[in-house]
């Protein structure tokens, strides 16, 4: 099927990790005096490869913002706003969490502000906001944390920044030339504790997620329920769903074992998978995430077509896509290391296109992905291209 007829209806600008750390972030200096002690120590023993590790760990997950890149960020999606290819196009503006580094209520309000800005200058008709692992820190290393500083932050968190309660959405747009909908679902997959915390692992199950089950809400059963009620009237038209979460489900591979993955990911997969037996469809089709820094998939790989994908424990047609690093400041060993190769600073744009009146497969819909980053790490945002995929796109069935 010739895509040039498709009609583009909907932008989602999806943004990550902007790890703000305004002046009002601490320091945690007891921990940081903690931990290169223990790099000292590990050296000494003669672990030196650990003990570097460590040290990066550290550095990587302290790190607050590029203080160029929210004017760089500005710069570009103006000219994106008014640039005759994108502009006249329903826009949505997605943020999937680390907003902070520390998540001391200052930095979230500055990055929020941040967000509002964006929204204003891209006169994007909905924000949708997700907080991550970092922003449920106290303003201090978890593990370190007293019990009362993590019931206070918590309950600031959801009170003053975020929602009370998840999961949140749908955003819905109409999708050209049928009766389906496209809908944009977000669930918290953070964990505001003290041990997992640290390790920077998520989960997704009830919430708030420090309540008794009793007490709280199972966000994917409330997402199945709601979606279930939210049917269309005839029984039989189908939607094509996404869901937002900070944790990828499907972590690019090598995932993990004890830290930064999703404690759940599997028994997550299967909710969104098992929901097709009502014959609707998956409960999700597209997964977007962030945390890992990194995008996937890495410019150049993304499929022509979402069938015969396995992002496991995803199955056959769902997609994982992860946006980088919306603004973190890379270490000077890694940008002098990568040299111009180097783009610490990433988000993407999906671009949504829905086959021409009288197509014979309607339930489709083709996105065009445009990563956009700093190359070096220095100098303004541009989108990304290969010279043989100036444009990635994949068609997908719903």
């Amino acid at each position: 099927m010739p895509f040039n007829n498709f009609e583009a209806f909907l932008h989602i600008i999806h943004v990550s990790d902007i790890h703000c750390r305004d002046g009002s972030s601490p320091t945690d200096l007891r921990a940081e005096r903690l931990v290169q002690n223990l790099v000292k120590l590990l050296r000494r023993a003669g672990s030196r490869e650990r003990a570097n590790l460590v040290e990066v760990l550290w550095e990587q997950g302290l790190a607050g913002h590029d203080p160029c890149a929210h004017e760089k960020m500005c710069r570009f999606l103006r000219w994106f706003a008014h640039d005759k290819q994108f502009g006249g196009i329903e826009t949505w503006l997605l943020d999937t969490g680390d907003l902070s580094s520390m998540g001391d209520i200052g930095s979230l309000q500055t990055a929020c502000k941040w967000l509002q800005e964006y929204q204003a200058i891209l006169k994007a008709s909905e924000l949708l906001v997700l907080y991550g692992n970092h922003d449920a820190w106290p303003g201090q290393f978890p593990l370190a944390a007293p019990k009362a500083a993590l019931d206070a932050h918590r309950k600031a968190l959801r009170g003053s920044v975020f929602p009370p309660l998840w999961p949140q959405g749908p955003l819905c747009a109409a999708i050209p030339h049928t009766q389906s909908r496209l809908l944009l679902s977000s669930v918290n997959s953070a964990i505001d504790d003290r041990w997992y915390n640290s390790w920077a692992l998520g989960r997704v199950d009830i919430d708030p997620n420090w309540v008794e089950p009793e007490a709280g809400t199972d966000q994917l059963q409330k997402l199945a329920d709601d979606t279930e009620q939210g049917f269309h009237a005839d029984r039989v038209t189908r939607d094509f769903r996404i869901l937002a979460v900070h944790h990828p489900v499907h972590y690019p591979p090598p995932r993990p074992s004890y830290q930064m993955s999703l404690k759940n990911d599997s028994a997550v997969a299967d909710a969104l998978i098992r929901f097709d037996q009502k014959r609707r469809g998956k409960l999700a089709h597209l997964v977007l995430s962030g945390h890992t820094h990194v995008a996937f998939p890495a410019l150049g790989a993304l499929p022509a077509f979402a069938v015969g994908q396995y992002h496991q424990p995803l199955t056959h047609g769902q997609l994982q896509l992860i946006a980088g690093s919306l603004a973190q400041m890379p270490r000077a060993a890694d940008r002098a290391a990568a040299g111009r190769m180097f783009v610490p600073q990433q988000f993407q744009i999906l671009t949504f296109f829905a086959p021409p009146p009288g197509a014979p497969h309607q339930q489709q819909l083709l996105i065009e992905r445009r990563l956009v980053g700093r190359p070096g790490g220095t100098g303004d945002y541009k989108i990304l291209s290969r010279p043989k995929a100036p444009v990635e796109a994949v068609l997908m069935d719903y």
